[in-house]
């Protein structure tokens, strides 16, 4: 009879390397049950990892582009809040132009709620997200309207040299005494510098004849609007901006009737005032609402936009998962199968380790 013997250290070397490979697979096997593809694209895919590898690009792309998609239709909902906030409070002043009565105290509570309301519209005129002003064009980073009513306006003090040179031209001593042609002339001047048909003129505006009124003292707008490619295919405007006709008949009537709808003014050139400021009022509401349904519109393409990406991200994700996903329950399985091999070897390492001649002595 022949005996052989068996050496503890080779099995606790063979139990080591087997050990190594057993967490080795489980930690594969954990993170497919995870994410639910496999853990080495390159052994699991041979030939077809190039294909994935594309399929996961494209997917990156649309993400890519559903997130520039969701920045400009933020700008788009913002800007159509902040237009239809100008179009209330431009009704608010035709509504006040219309309710004028010979009263002081209407003229009064006018020329306040008309204040109030160009106050209001430049706040609205002048939003930022993000750090992106608005209704600034392309010069998003610049403020786009300069406020009337501030202390030491630029624009507050271009108007009133423009009264003042007009007066003197026409040797009239006082705004009151102005008669309707009069001040049917100076508004009728002074709204073409607004609309930018007439420029700047030297004098009263030493230096800057031939200058644009707008641009060089009430806007820093550009008239660039922000354009957004939102697909592959398509790029629309997603901002428009605070040179609009809008923009300039709100400012004109506003100022005009804060400036001159006093008591001191005789009531047929108030009359003119009144008249000149509706009719403008009235376009600057036709002309907001147009900039709202422009806003609509671009706001319309986006939805559409994001939802053929999300279709196409969806078939390609279908796509993709049937070459990368692995089959959830057989990775669960093989995890449970390696968890038991470990405890296994794990025991009978122990138990190998406490063997000892001692014992048997």
């Amino acid at each position: 009879m022949k005996t052989s013997f068996s050496s503890s250290v080779s099995i606790q070397t063979s139990l080591r390397q087997a050990m190594s490979k057993a967490q080795s697979d489980l930690v594969k096997a954990n993170e497919e049950v995870t994410t639910g593809v496999h853990a080495d694209m390159g052994v699991a895919l041979g030939g077809s990892t190039s294909r994935s590898i594309d399929l996961s690009r494209d997917v990156m792309r649309i993400e890519g582009q559903l997130t520039t998609n969701s920045i400009a239709e933020q700008r788009l909902n913002s800007s159509e809040e902040a237009l239809s906030k100008m179009a209330d409070v431009s009704q608010k002043v035709l509504d006040s132009l219309a309710a004028l009565t010979n009263s002081t105290s209407t003229l009064g509570d006018a020329r306040a709620t008309i204040t109030s309301a160009m106050d209001t519209f430049t706040d609205m005129a002048n939003t930022s997200v993000t750090g992106e002003y608005l209704f600034s064009g392309t010069n998003t980073d610049v403020k786009p309207l300069t406020s009337y009513t501030a202390a030491g306006s630029p624009f507050q003090a271009a108007v009133d040299t423009e009264l003042n040179f007009y007066m003197s031209s026409n040797g009239i001593a006082s705004v009151n005494t102005m008669t309707p042609a009069q001040m049917q002339g100076f508004l009728t001047d002074l709204q073409s510098k607004f609309d930018g048909t007439t420029t700047l003129t030297d004098p009263p505006h030493t230096g800057m004849g031939g200058q644009d009124f707008w641009s060089s003292f009430v806007s820093d707008a550009s008239d660039t609007n922000m354009t957004t490619r939102i697909s592959s295919t398509e790029v629309v405007a997603t901002s428009t901006n605070a040179n609009s006709t809008g923009f300039r008949n709100f400012m004109f009537a506003s100022v005009v009737s804060s400036k001159f709808l006093t008591e001191q003014m005789p009531e047929n050139v108030r009359s003119v005032v009144v008249d000149k400021s509706t009719a403008a009022i009235g376009k600057a509401i036709s002309g907001i609402n147009s900039q709202r349904s422009d806003i609509g519109l671009s706001s319309q393409r986006v939805k559409q936009a994001d939802d053929t990406l999300e279709a196409q991200k969806t078939i390609i994700e279908t796509h993709l998962n049937s070459l990368q996903g692995i089959d959830a329950y057989e990775a669960s399985t093989r995890v449970t199968s390696l968890q038991a091999l470990l405890e296994a070897a794990y025991t009978l390492t122990s138990r190998i380790q406490k063997l000892s001649l001692v014992n048997f002595l």
